[in-house]
């Protein structure tokens, strides 16, 4: 596996320290389901999704989830431990999401403002959105 000798790359020169890592992601039972026989790999090409990397060279983003069971054993490895694994919408929430939703709705200039600001707001914690898809998972390496 290539993930472990990377990771231990990265955070070479973190004698003490954290590394964050904040993308879509499954443990690994989840990572290796059978509805993902195919893998996790997704293109992305003005604002559409498909699964063909080759389709627009250059053009496209390409991506793929990463297994979070495989990432903290690799920060184990090198000498780092698990000091938080959330859900991207437990992270904002526990970092204030709360009043910084309810300053920014006071600020906002007019009804659509507000409602642009709370559709972003389910977007980024609701589970069937990028709430539960997204973890916030942070190693540290001494103190």
């Amino acid at each position: 596996m290539l993930l472990a000798p990377w990771f231990a790359e990265v955070t070479r020169s973190f004698e003490r320290g954290s590394a964050w890592f904040i993308d879509y992601g499954y443990a690994r039972d989840a990572y290796y389901a059978a509805e993902r026989r195919d893998g996790t790999l997704r293109c992305h090409y003005r604002h559409r999704a498909h699964d063909d990397p080759l389709l627009w060279p250059g053009l496209q983003d390409i991506t793929a989830w990463v297994n979070f069971d495989a990432l903290a054993e690799s920060a184990a490895a090198a000498g780092f431990a698990c000091s938080a694994n959330l859900t991207q919408a437990r992270f904002l929430i526990e970092h204030d999401l709360d009043a910084v939703f309810t300053d920014a709705y006071a600020r906002a200039p007019d009804e659509a403002a507000k409602y642009r600001l709370a559709h972003e707001v389910k977007q980024l914690t609701l589970p069937g959105e990028m709430g539960e898809r997204f973890r916030v998972v942070e190693f540290r390496r001494g103190r």
